[in-house]
């Protein structure tokens, strides 16, 4: 009697779950177009990602180290170079903050820390993109905030303030003086996201973040189907995770 109770709990079990997944569907990852050379894209797409660990147990993964990297667009075979590390500058001081990290001049990023060895001030590194040379100085100072604005006066809107978790949509939108623009939007995950959305130089295309770890642009005027550049994990036994996009310089 107990055994053909539990087989009518289980396929009772079994019924309710295919009608919930029949009422609500499993919604897929949004369908991007791979990245290809011959686009038309140019300039430099700069981010920031973590190397955490593989581990099979929580808690969460350790975070092995934190990096700047950025694409040229316009390179063939496109690469990601790495900009800087975290475990780079040990010798200059090990709280480094790599959160807000920020462009300077198209060709520097700027990552500031406290010296609290020597003159218990706020300083700067600056760090050249193509040649890596480290440099400190105190008299840049990094932007407080990035207004996301491009060259027509544009402004992106934060992606969560246009998310609907409930209906599982997700979009991409930015306003003008007047009217408020649709450039993309579809259903996703409730777990899916974007982040850090960036104007391209000449105010025509925009980067962002996804939770999966790509990098994905869209046209402002929907001149094409949205296009992936995945990042590869770079390091053996390590996986790499997207934090922010810093930005896209010429």
């Amino acid at each position: 009697m107990t055994s053909r109770l539990l087989l009518l709990v289980s396929i009772a079990i079994l019924l309710v779950t295919t009608v919930v997944v029949a009422l609500f569907g499993v919604v897929p990852l949004p369908e991007y177009e791979t990245f290809e050379l011959d686009n038309g894209f140019d300039g430099k797409l700069i981010y920031h990602v973590e190397f955490q660990s593989e581990n099979i147990i929580p808690p969460a993964p350790d975070i092995m180290d934190s990096c700047i990297f950025f694409i040229d667009l316009s390179e063939n075979p496109t690469q990601q170079k790495e900009v800087v590390c975290n475990s780079d500058l040990y010798n200059i001081s090990n709280d480094i903050s790599f959160f807000d990290a920020q462009i300077h001049n198209d060709n520097q990023v700027l990552l500031s820390y406290w010296d609290y060895q020597e003159s218990n001030e706020r300083k700067v590194l600056i760090i050249d993109m193509e040649s890596g040379i480290i440099s400190e100085s105190m008299d840049v100072v990094p932007l407080s905030e990035n207004n996301r604005m491009n060259v027509y006066g544009e402004k992106l809107i934060e992606p969560w303030e246009t998310t609907d978790y409930n209906s599982r949509l997700i979009g991409v939108y930015y306003v003008n003086r007047i009217d408020t623009i649709e450039v993309f939007n579809s259903r996703a995950p409730s777990n899916y996201y974007f982040e850090s959305l960036h104007w391209s130089p000449d105010g025509n295309n925009i980067v962002a973040g996804d939770s999966e770890n790509n990098l994905i642009i869209f046209s402002k005027s929907k001149l094409f189907t949205p296009v992936k550049i995945p990042l590869s994990d770079q390091k053996v036994d390590e996986r790499v995770e997207l934090i922010n996009v810093l930005g896209w310089t010429n």
